[in-house]
């Protein structure tokens, strides 16, 4: 009776991943380790490419296990090894190993934010003419959407400052030692880049990347939504952070 396939596919990916020997029933053991070390030094570059940062922070040997032990209880469902990281930085909130860093895992969400950014397509021109048909007793209900390239990371510990303080040339020190961060991740032409607003500010563009209309998105403003709702919309359609809305259905 031959091997399920399922079966057969992960016995495959725990030899790739130096979890299980594999029997040269499908391949020879030469010809296989040499596949595996191949593949494992593609997958840890692939992650480390994604995560500069967190491998420093940790070290190349703690991360190469870290990714080792993620890539195994995560395996990729894409071919596209952009895609690869994805869930790392949730992984590593668990990760026992990492228990002492809190961070780690919010420093990693970050990098992704970038990373994703920096791969996302770009934003279409903003239909200014469409948004000024819009009745203005249907602003509210409008739904804006934010440019594809726009991430959002909110995290309770100074993570902006920790990745700043670890790009090429710094020493590792960060500006400062406390949070929370409320960031904005964007690209600057093909460049992703990352900086803090405030807290509502963060509010709002977040309710506006989950779909809310714009009454409901300006409650991240409280009592003062009458004075920031118009500038903060008209400052994220300006800075690019806002790509596109749809208009309600006038019958409805």
């Amino acid at each position: 009776m031959s091997t399920p396939l399922a079966a057969l596919q992960r016995r495959f990916l725990d030899a790739m991943l130096e979890e299980a020997p594999f029997t040269p029933e499908v391949a020879p053991a030469d010809a296989l380790d040499v596949y595996r070390a191949s593949v494992a030094a593609n997958l840890r570059s692939a992650l480390a490419s994604a995560y500069p940062v967190t491998q420093r922070l940790v070290g190349e040997a703690f991360f190469a296990e870290a990714a080792r032990q993620h890539l195994r209880a995560v395996p990729s469902a894409s071919g596209d090894l952009h895609q690869l990281g994805n869930g790392f930085a949730a992984f590593l909130e668990g990760y026992e190993p990492a228990r002492a860093l809190p961070w780690l895992g919010d420093v990693a969400r970050l990098e992704w934010a970038l990373h994703e950014s920096h791969f996302a397509a770009d934003a279409l021109p903003f239909d200014f003419a469409a948004l000024a048909r819009v009745p203005p007793e249907m602003h509210g209900d409008i739904r804006f959407a934010l440019a594809p390239p726009v991430r959002l990371v909110r995290s309770e510990w100074p993570v902006l400052a920790i990745w700043e303080a670890n790009q090429p040339g710094r020493d590792g020190t960060p500006g400062r030692d406390a949070g929370p961060d409320f960031i904005v991740v964007e690209r600057d032409d093909f460049a992703p880049r990352a900086r803090c607003v405030d807290r509502d500010t963060w509010l709002f563009l977040e309710a506006l990347a989950r779909g809310a209309a714009l009454a409901e998105a300006g409650l991240a403003f409280g009592d003062a939504m009458e004075e920031r709702l118009a500038d903060a919309l008209s400052q994220g359609i300006a800075s690019g952070l806002v790509g596109s809305f749809a208009a309600p259905d006038p019958g409805t």
